[in-house]
């Protein structure tokens, strides 16, 4: 790969590579990339290898066949009590009881009173919503109940987990998933507290739980009111075991999947509605994930972690995904100045581009979220996008190499030839030898001349496009009105030549004329064939007094006409015959669709004139 940096102009060629990243930049600080990002988070968390189910949780799930043949719906506060009663008999460390309980539901109401007053390790749910307030159950104690409000993103999927809130009456609450952590961990001697390195979130022993940020991962100015946290789904079709409320009551459960585990129960029905979305989660459809199995994934991310070491999801620092967005950028646009075939340049696009998609995904199996869409997108653009562009200067460039070798050695050529053999005739003529009066200025202002060559050829390769050098080095602007354009090549000619224009009268008339089709080059020897025919005048028309200069458009055409009343053509000249100026002015004709006449002028005088049609749009033809 070569890339030079160089060029005075590296400036210039990182312009439009960093307007594509800052496009990139500013895109994520909108949010507009937000629903990609989640996207791409819910299916790397989704296609992650799948680990064991989780031996500390067991859900026990109360089905739609369940309430079709057993139960009623919502379930009674008798078949509640039962149910709980069976469930304490295999000695759980912790039953969560995902079901609204806060009225009485059919009969009952006293046992499920007395089963919930004289168990320690039950915990039931509210909610504490402004909009949808639901009281936690009478017969349990604050310490016993936790909020069990689901905090869903724009979209309306569920990543992150609310830990604690204020209601609103002021006090602190903290969620289901934390007083089950709590009362799961108490036998182990750990209890929430205060972060040691983060003050403002919780910790179980040395296990800090990461808050989210407004800014965490894919995420722009969020809201993080509360304490939240994202959920680390576990990963696999089966992340904890699952037992109906049918194989228990009949007694075909092992004692071995509920004794010392936490418990939850909750409905998994479809006509209770209880879901949440979730595209994390595998095996299961992303509308219809059912509330219980989201507070045990929520639940199962802190116990891993406090007993097993998993990690949290994390988001990187900002300015470390800034930094990789920009490099991903500067990568795409060094890419982009790769000087070879497209079939090779775009297959490496797509094998960088899949290595990006590797890291990150490498990444989230350590819970570290890379912000990969707008890495991808600045890499793809700048190095897609920008290929066109910067191959196309590398190809003027080498182009201009191209010219200047030529230039280099045409100079040599003339330099190494007829420069030497007038300068050693203008060195070895002696002065005092007879000559023309005129002969020896004019061998020097030859010298000269040739000597300019160089000059000017390489200025004209250097200065941009758009510009015509004439003999002697001045530029002019070829985007200048053609009318213009010509006038000025007429002033600078002359006053190259004052000695032999300024005594001569001249009747000069530039009237606009339709360039509107033409292209620079063709604009560039319009100017050159007048500086010719100028020059022409200058060399051999002896005896010129008057110089008439027409352009204008006449009779469907653009004329250009330059007539002088000098020696004229000679008389033994072959019509057929003409110099290399003249070869360029017809071949300039012909690419103009026009002709080009140098005529003997009555009584003496040349008439050189170049004509060419007036360009007329396709319906206009058909008019009279």
């Amino acid at each position: 790969m070569k890339v030079s940096w160089s060029s005075p102009s590296w400036q210039l060629r990182l312009l439009p590579g960093l307007s594509i990243t800052g496009f990139i930049v500013l895109t994520r600080l909108l949010g507009l990339l937000q629903p990609l990002e989640w996207k791409t988070l819910d299916l790397s968390l989704k296609w992650r290898p799948a680990e064991a189910p989780d031996p500390r949780i067991t859900l026990l799930a109360i089905t739609e066949e369940d309430i079709q043949t057993a139960l009623d719906y919502p379930i009674s506060d008798q078949a509640l009590s039962e149910f709980l009663e069976t469930v304490q008999s295999y000695s759980p460390r912790v039953v969560g009881l995902d079901i609204f309980r806060d009225q009485p539901v059919g009969d009952g109401y006293t046992a499920l009173a007395q089963t919930l007053q004289s168990s320690d390790n039950i915990v039931g749910i509210h909610k504490i919503d402004p909009r949808a307030t639901v009281p936690p159950p009478p017969s349990l104690p604050d310490s016993q109940v936790g909020f069990a409000d689901a905090l869903v993103d724009q979209d309306g999927f569920l990543r992150r987990s609310l830990l604690g809130a204020a209601d609103k009456a002021g006090n602190y609450q903290f969620s289901f998933t934390i007083q089950l952590v709590s009362s799961y961990l108490a036998n182990d001697g750990l209890s929430v507290e205060n972060g040691m390195r983060d003050p403002e979130t919780m910790r179980f022993g040395s296990t800090e739980i990461p808050r989210f940020q407004s800014n965490t991962g894919g995420y722009i100015r969020a809201d993080r009111g509360g304490n939240q946290t994202l959920i680390n789904f576990r990963a696999g079709t089966q992340p904890f075991e699952k037992i109906t409320y049918k194989a228990l009551m009949a007694g075909q459960v092992e004692a071995t999947l509920i004794q010392d585990r936490l418990v939850l129960i909750g409905y998994t029905a479809e006509s209770v509605k209880d879901f949440v979305s979730s595209a994390a989660i595998a095996g299961v459809t992303p509308s219809l994930v059912p509330g219980m199995d989201a507070q045990a994934h929520a639940v199962s991310q802190i116990l891993s972690a406090v007993i097993d070491g998993r990690p949290f999801l994390r988001g990187m620092p900002d300015g470390i995904e800034y930094l990789l967005i920009l490099g991903s950028g500067l990568g795409g646009m060094i890419l982009a100045q790769w000087e070879r075939k497209p079939a090779v340049h775009f297959l490496v696009i797509i094998v960088i581009s899949g290595v990006i998609l590797l890291v990150s995904y490498g990444l989230l199996l350590t819970s570290w979220w890379l912000p990969v869409v707008p890495v991808v997108a600045a890499f793809l653009l700048n190095a897609a996008v920008l290929y066109p562009f910067y191959q196309a200067q590398a190809q003027l460039r080498s182009q201009l190499n191209d010219r200047q070798k030529l230039i280099n050695q045409t100079y040599n050529t003339i330099h190494n030839g007829p420069l030497q053999t007038l300068a050693k005739m203008i060195s070895t003529w002696p002065e005092s030898q007879p000559a023309p009066d005129t002969l020896r200025p004019e061998l020097h202002t030859l010298n000269r001349e040739l000597r300019d060559i160089y000059d000017t050829m390489r200025q004209e390769i250097l200065l941009p496009t758009g510009q015509l050098v004439l003999t002697g080095q001045q530029s002019i602007d070829l985007q200048m009105p053609l009318d213009e354009l010509l006038r000025e090549a007429y002033q600078i000619t002359l006053e190259r030549h004052r000695e032999f224009f300024e005594p001569i009268l001249k009747i000069v008339a530039f009237e606009p004329l339709d360039d509107q089709q033409l292209s620079i080059d063709q604009k560039r020897n319009l100017g050159r064939f007048l500086e010719e025919a100028l020059i022409n005048i200058q060399k051999y028309a002896h005896g010129t007094t008057r110089l008439t200069i027409d352009c204008r458009q006449k009779d469907g055409n653009n004329v250009i006409r330059v007539l002088d009343n000098g020696s004229g053509l000679k008389p033994s000249a072959p019509k057929t015959l003409g110099g290399y100026g003249t070869k360029q002015a017809e071949t300039l004709a012909r690419s103009l669709n026009g002709t080009f006449n140098r005529t003997h002028h009555k009584p003496k005088g040349v008439c050189c004139e170049l004509r060419w049609p007036i360009y007329r749009p396709l319906w206009q033809r058909w008019l009279p």
